[in-house]
């Protein structure tokens, strides 16, 4: 049998007869769209390769990545500016205009917003202070803690501060549902009861009782 395998090799240069295995018949060549076999355990040979070279890729990046971070290399951000490599200035532009925007939303201290922290000249109380409002307000705005339970980690003396910081957090959270709701579009239900039509239909009845009588 095997003798017949080899010479049907030869003959057909190499090639697999059309009908494989054991069990059945199994037509190398299908005709229902699939890849033939042949393609598929040829792919599952070179997916084996090629994983274990992305594993070996992989271990040569981590190190090289664990070098930099033991330099003080930061790796978010370096990745960053790598990934930025291959944007246009314009791109580029728009995306830190964009960075900014989004943190001054959330009060992060950027830009004209540095001074909501204090400067160099802010005695350091007051900057305490600021620093703690600044972060009751992100958590007001976040809907995270209440105004009147600060952090344990928060001074006692800058518990008023944190909880005044959270109650405007939470401020611009309702102005910002209020004004989605505003210019949301009214639904029209035309079942809803109108209180005039009410009234005026109990009207038109005592009218007709009268007429009846």
């Amino acid at each position: 049998m095997e003798g017949q395998m080899a010479k049907k090799l030869e003959a057909d240069n190499d090639q697999y007869p059309d009908v494989q295995g054991t069990i059945g018949a199994i037509p190398n060549e299908p005709d229902n769209g699939m890849a033939s076999h042949d393609d598929i355990r040829m792919a599952a040979n070179e997916m084996v390769q090629l994983n274990e070279e992305r594993k070996k890729l992989n271990a040569k990046i981590s190190a090289f990545r664990k070098g930099l971070k033991a330099k003080g290399v930061k790796l978010g951000v370096l990745d960053e500016q790598v990934r930025l490599l291959e944007w246009t200035p314009e791109e580029v532009k728009q995306f830190y205009a964009e960075r900014d925007w989004y943190a001054e939303a959330m009060r992060q201290p950027i830009g004209s917003q540095l001074e909501l922290y204090g400067t160099d000249a802010t005695p350091d109380p007051v900057r305490e202070q600021l620093k703690w409002r600044n972060i009751g307000f992100r958590d007001g705005l976040a809907g995270k803690g209440w105004a009147n339970e600060a952090p344990k980690e928060c001074p006692h003396d800058c518990i008023q501060s944190y909880g005044d910081g959270h109650e405007e957090g939470q401020a611009t959270v309702r102005r910002a549902f209020a004004a989605r709701l505003a210019q949301a579009p009214v639904a029209e239900d035309d079942d809803q009861i109108d209180i005039e039509d009410v009234a005026n239909d109990d009207g038109d009845d005592a009218e007709h009782q009268q007429d009846a009588a």
